[in-house]
Protein backbone atom coordinates (compact mmCIF):
# COMPACT_ATOMS: atom_id res chain seq x y z
CA UNK A 1 0.00 0.00 0.00
CA UNK A 2 2.78 2.28 1.06
CA UNK A 3 3.98 1.49 -2.15
CA UNK A 4 1.14 2.95 -4.40
CA UNK A 5 0.65 6.25 -2.02
CA UNK A 6 4.48 6.40 -2.74
CA UNK A 7 3.98 6.45 -6.61
CA UNK A 8 1.00 8.73 -6.50
CA UNK A 9 3.08 11.18 -4.43
CA UNK A 10 5.83 11.23 -6.86
CA UNK A 11 3.23 11.22 -10.02
CA UNK A 12 2.00 14.71 -7.88
CA UNK A 13 5.50 16.12 -7.85
CA UNK A 14 6.14 15.54 -10.88
CA UNK A 15 2.64 16.38 -12.45
CA UNK A 16 3.04 20.08 -10.20
CA UNK A 17 4.76 21.83 -12.72
CA UNK A 18 2.74 21.00 -16.17
CA UNK A 19 -0.26 22.66 -14.00
CA UNK A 20 1.43 25.48 -12.27
CA UNK A 21 0.90 28.11 -15.10
CA UNK A 22 -2.38 30.52 -14.28
CA UNK A 23 -4.96 30.45 -16.79
CA UNK A 24 -4.00 33.27 -18.87
CA UNK A 25 -0.36 31.86 -19.35
CA UNK A 26 -2.30 28.62 -20.58
CA UNK A 27 -4.51 30.68 -22.72
CA UNK A 28 -1.67 32.53 -24.20
CA UNK A 29 0.67 29.45 -24.52
CA UNK A 30 -1.95 28.20 -26.68
CA UNK A 31 -2.94 31.07 -28.55
CA UNK A 32 1.53 31.82 -29.43
CA UNK A 33 0.71 27.59 -30.34
CA UNK A 34 -1.93 28.57 -32.74
CA UNK A 35 0.11 31.39 -34.02
CA UNK A 36 2.87 29.03 -34.47
CA UNK A 37 0.93 26.45 -36.73
CA UNK A 38 -0.49 29.49 -38.95
CA UNK A 39 1.70 29.97 -41.61
CA UNK A 40 0.16 33.63 -42.15
CA UNK A 41 0.12 34.59 -38.72
CA UNK A 42 3.59 33.27 -38.32
CA UNK A 43 5.16 35.42 -41.11
CA UNK A 44 3.33 38.34 -39.59
CA UNK A 45 4.59 37.42 -36.07
CA UNK A 46 8.37 37.53 -37.27
CA UNK A 47 8.46 40.39 -39.29
CA UNK A 48 6.85 42.18 -35.78
CA UNK A 49 9.34 40.52 -33.85
CA UNK A 50 12.20 41.59 -36.39
CA UNK A 51 10.83 45.14 -35.90
CA UNK A 52 11.19 45.47 -32.44
CA UNK A 53 14.83 44.50 -32.49
CA UNK A 54 15.33 47.25 -35.17
CA UNK A 55 17.58 49.61 -34.03
CA UNK A 56 15.00 52.25 -35.08
CA UNK A 57 12.92 51.13 -31.89
CA UNK A 58 15.39 53.77 -30.38
CA UNK A 59 15.11 56.23 -32.40
CA UNK A 60 12.48 58.90 -31.41
CA UNK A 61 11.68 60.78 -34.56
CA UNK A 62 10.09 57.45 -35.65
CA UNK A 63 8.07 56.35 -32.50
CA UNK A 64 4.83 57.51 -34.29
CA UNK A 65 5.86 55.04 -37.45
CA UNK A 66 7.04 52.02 -34.96
CA UNK A 67 3.64 52.83 -33.44
CA UNK A 68 0.93 52.36 -36.29
CA UNK A 69 2.86 49.36 -37.45
CA UNK A 70 3.24 47.71 -34.43
CA UNK A 71 -0.39 48.27 -34.26
CA UNK A 72 -0.95 46.82 -37.79
CA UNK A 73 0.54 43.75 -36.71
CA UNK A 74 -1.36 43.24 -33.72
CA UNK A 75 -4.63 43.49 -35.62
CA UNK A 76 -3.58 41.45 -37.74
CA UNK A 77 -2.27 38.83 -35.09
CA UNK A 78 -5.40 39.21 -33.41
CA UNK A 79 -6.75 40.25 -30.17
CA UNK A 80 -6.46 36.84 -28.85
CA UNK A 81 -2.64 37.32 -29.42
CA UNK A 82 -2.67 40.94 -28.46
CA UNK A 83 -4.00 39.68 -25.14
CA UNK A 84 -1.49 36.63 -24.88
CA UNK A 85 1.70 39.27 -25.54
CA UNK A 86 0.20 41.52 -22.91
CA UNK A 87 -0.36 38.43 -20.40
CA UNK A 88 3.32 38.78 -20.11
CA UNK A 89 3.91 42.58 -18.80
CA UNK A 90 3.42 41.88 -15.49
CA UNK A 91 4.87 38.43 -15.14
CA UNK A 92 8.38 37.60 -13.13
CA UNK A 93 10.36 35.88 -15.41
CA UNK A 94 11.54 33.65 -12.79
CA UNK A 95 8.17 33.00 -11.62
CA UNK A 96 6.69 29.50 -12.75
CA UNK A 97 4.09 31.37 -15.01
CA UNK A 98 7.28 33.62 -16.48
CA UNK A 99 9.29 30.52 -17.53
CA UNK A 100 6.05 28.82 -19.05
CA UNK A 101 5.51 32.05 -20.82
CA UNK A 102 9.27 33.03 -21.93
CA UNK A 103 9.96 28.63 -23.17
CA UNK A 104 6.33 29.78 -25.22
CA UNK A 105 7.50 33.07 -27.15
CA UNK A 106 10.95 31.27 -27.25
CA UNK A 107 9.61 28.24 -29.29
CA UNK A 108 7.30 30.98 -31.33
CA UNK A 109 10.68 32.97 -31.85
CA UNK A 110 12.85 29.69 -32.83
CA UNK A 111 10.13 29.45 -36.17
CA UNK A 112 11.18 32.78 -37.04
CA UNK A 113 14.49 31.46 -37.42
CA UNK A 114 16.06 33.08 -34.29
Amino acid sequence: MKKYLAAAALCGLLASPLMAASAAVESAVKTFEAVGNDAAKLKTYCEMTKLMSSPDVEDESKADELDSKMEAFMNALGADFQTAFEAGADLDPESGDGKVYDAALDKLDAKCGG
